[in-house]
């Protein structure tokens, strides 16, 4: 009924003529498919009463979710991340690994070096193998660092393809093996390197030998850290002995805990917590991953009951070593909605890099994210508060600031829990493992060929249920296209579909149309997709799309996909066309990335009524903005990176009177990188003038001068000018022509284009 709702809507805003509703849907088919829906709908009024039945029977109450800690209170996101960074108890394992990585090389050595770091997972191999690559004493040594996340599956390719990226950025999704091969050896030749393959799984020595020889092609001296749990990994690679990290010291462990627990000052406070603290270190039997995990659920509770239910829980019965009750008992402690989101992050593979704001849109296209009760929130801003409290609880691990978002990673034991939690409704298909089962919801492909040839044909009832599939694999073979197409339609109702890698088909098949439930896809990995079918564009439903930077273009027919909320848009189109995007009235967030042919963008963008978030970034030859851009009243955040042939200017009419600015909602303004902008636009800015709040200008060497309209901007409260010499030095303290101008924002920071200083009020 949702479905046939947005059609009439699309019908009612573009069907001008008979001859568009008659292409939507005939009226001679309503009555039938309304009394269609009034069947199902008894059935699921009789189901339901059916199962309110049952609730006595099982002593069921209805109990309301409180999420009031998580939608109202800011958590302390960076505290876990600042707070752990330094590794604590390791200096001696630390400085023994530098000295090794410093040893010059020497006639008769192994070459390549291979140092393997061995222990049980949470101890901190991977922590402490990255402390060490970035070690200044460690990096002068070599001309080039690379790291690799290995995993379960060693795949030569993939392994290959994950070190040029770390070489040299590029992805070669579209280069074969041996291409891959020739082109590491050319990366690596005479170059002295540092390699981490982190977490590898692989016991065949054969797999090993293969990627070995390209190796080797770097010069003398090139080292190697591998960290594993497998002391045959060990045997197998390493080339010295392997370094074993012993568990972390009682002390050491109570420091870390108490490091992770308490609010500065807090602990003298509450003796009694202190003594608790002490039993619950005792329980994590020395695993640092155990202790930071536990420590971090506790941070900020003074309520001894709560400190207490924690060492006394049933978790700590069950079998394992410390770890794993312990990340038990840290999920346990979460609120339902939390568990849920958590547990939906399973059917990413280990080593996923996650993105703040694809993640907030893949709950949301599952329905995860409660409605807020703050009229001025929508659901994009009560998802990122639920990703900042499991962040703040050490549910996830490597956060990074993007600057327009953040990226982070699952620790690989996280995983093994998450995967563990939800194994009745999440499949992980492998070259091992090709079976789903009449419960499974939620499908993550590592290898295509299993996946097409023995778990679609041999399971073929077992797919209306699933909703979201994850392609880690490349979809290539000679049927790859046929097969895809031809299994689609088994998966009705699919809500989010991820092609984390290439295919071999260069445009989605028409049959995606009918995949009517989809509100999420992704295929932002893919260089192959080149075009769209008319059939996506039917896809009512979709609320957020990630294009790949193969695609040449993006159709006006995108106006028709109503429900967008979300749009990461690649294509090589010079111009977005008027009636396309600019038509899409709900639309939240729009990033324009890597549009490398892009000179205008479309110039109805008034459309754009609920647009909060602009992201213009590596757009080489966008040549101007269109003067609808100040009609974005709901905008909070602007950022335009990157866009060398840019002039900010012509958002603003030559010899134009002064207009009354129109009021908007801008909070913070990012200017990166524009060298053809010779001024800011005084116009644009004035009319954020109640709400802007942060404004950054990086690398605009030909600016002059801050326009007057700054001083009116009261609610400004950053400033932040660098690589800006002409402006940088208009604005220096007290000396510069445009001091009196920006003197009123409580914080500055201009660097000095003299001295490079910095200068902060």
């Amino acid at each position: 009924m949702e479905c046939e709702t947005l059609r009439r809507q699309v019908v009612k805003t573009t069907g001008s003529t008979s001859r568009k509703v008659r292409r939507f849907f005939s009226s001679s088919n309503m009555i039938p498919f309304r009394l269609k829906m009034g069947h199902k709908i008894k059935k699921i009024i009789e189901r339901l009463a059916e199962i309110s039945s049952l609730k006595s029977e099982f002593n069921l109450c209805e109990q309301p979710i409180d999420c009031s800690h998580v939608l109202h209170e800011e958590t302390e996101m960076n505290r876990s991340f600042e707070s752990f960074s330094g590794l604590v108890g390791r200096d001696q394992d630390k400085e023994r690994i530098i000295n090794l990585l410093a040893e010059p090389f020497k006639v008769g050595d192994a070459h390549p070096f291979v140092l393997p770091i061995v222990g049980m997972g949470g101890l901190g191999k991977t922590s402490l193998a990255k402390s060490v690559c970035d070690a200044e004493n460690v990096k002068s040594h070599f001309d080039l660092k690379m790291e690799a996340c290995v995993s379960d599956d060693f795949s030569l390719k993939q392994v290959v393809q994950k070190i040029i990226k770390s070489a040299t950025g590029e992805r070669c999704a579209d280069l074969d093996g041996g291409e891959l091969n020739k082109k590491l050896e050319e990366i690596l030749n005479g170059k002295k390197y540092l390699l981490l393959l982190d977490d590898v799984w692989n016991e065949d020595a054969e797999k090993w030998l293969l990627l070995k020889p390209l190796l080797s092609k770097g010069a003398d001296g090139s080292k190697i850290i591998v960290t594993t749990r497998s002391q045959r990994v060990a045997e197998i690679m390493g080339t010295v002995t392997a370094h074993n990290l012993s568990l972390l010291g009682q002390e050491d462990c109570l420091s870390l805990f108490y490091k992770c627990a308490f609010k500065e000052g807090q602990m003298e406070l509450h003796p009694n917590l202190v003594g608790i603290g002490k039993e619950i270190v005792a329980k994590c039997k020395q695993v640092p991953l155990a202790v930071i995990n536990l420590g971090t659920q506790l941070y900020g509770k003074t309520d001894e009951k709560e400190w207490q239910s924690v060492r006394d829980s049933e978790k700590w019965e069950e079998e394992g070593d410390g770890i794993l009750p312990a990340l038990k008992i840290s999920y346990q402690r979460l609120p339902t909605h939390l568990k849920r989101c958590f547990l939906y992050c399973s059917v990413f593979p280990k080593d996923y890099l996650f993105l703040d704001l694809l993640l907030v849109q893949f709950w949301m296209a599952h329905g995860l994210i409660l409605q807020p009760s703050n009229p001025n929130e929508n659901l994009e801003d009560v998802g990122l508060r639920y990703l900042r409290e499991l962040i703040s609880r050490c549910f996830f691990q490597d956060y990074e600031d993007l600057i327009v978002g953040a990226g982070f990673k699952m620790h690989d034991l996280m995983h093994d829990l998450v995967s563990s939690l939800a194994q009745n409704e999440f499949s992980i298909i492998s070259s091992q493992n090709h079976q789903i089962s009449k419960t499974t919801r939620h499908l993550s492909v590592l290898n295509s060929d299993s996946f097409f040839y023995k778990t679609l044909p041999k399971s073929p009832n077992n797919f209306h249920q699933v909703r979201s599939i994850v392609f880690a694999d490349s979809i290539v073979g000679p049927t790859c296209k046929t097969d895809f197409e031809k299994y689609l339609l088994e998966f009705k109702h699919l809500r989010s579909l991820e092609l984390m890698d290439d295919s071999e088909f260069e445009a989605f098949p028409e049959r995606i149309g009918a995949l009517k439930h989809l509100r999420y896809l992704d295929f932002g990995n893919n260089v192959k997709i080149k075009r769209l079918p008319k059939s996506l564009f039917k896809l009512y439903n979709l609320q957020a799309m990630v294009t790949g930077e193969g695609l040449e273009e993006l159709p006006k027919d995108v106006r028709y996909m109503i429900s967008l909320r979300f749009l990461f848009l690649v294509t090589k189109q010079k111009r977005l066309p008027e009636g396309g995007i600019g038509c899409l009235k709900f639309l939240q967030t729009l990033l324009i990335f890597g549009c490398e042919n892009l000179e205008n963008l479309c110039e109805d963008m008034q459309g754009l009524r609920s647009l909060r978030k602009l992201v213009i970034h590596h757009c080489d030859s966008l040549i101007s903005l269109p003067r609808s851009i100040k009609c974005l009243t709901t905008l909070e955040e602007l950022f335009i990176i990157d866009c060398e042939e840019l002039d900010l200017m012509t958002i603003e009419k030559k010899n134009e009177e002064k207009i009354q600015p129109l009021s908007r909602s801008l909070r913070i303004v990012m200017f990166d990188n524009l060298p053809s902008t010779i001024a800011l636009p005084e116009q644009f800015l004035q009319g954020s003038a109640e709400s802007l709040q942060t404004f950054i200008i990086k690398k605009c060497s030909s600016i002059g001068e801050m326009p007057e309209c700054i001083s009116n901007l009261k609610k400004l409260q950053n400033l932040e000018i660098s690589d800006c010499p002409r402006l940088s030095k208009r604005c220096r303290r007290e000396t510069g022509e445009d001091w009196p101008t920006i003197k009123h924002i409580p914080k500055i920071e201009v660097d000095n284009d003299d001295s490079g200083e910095k200068t902060s009020d």
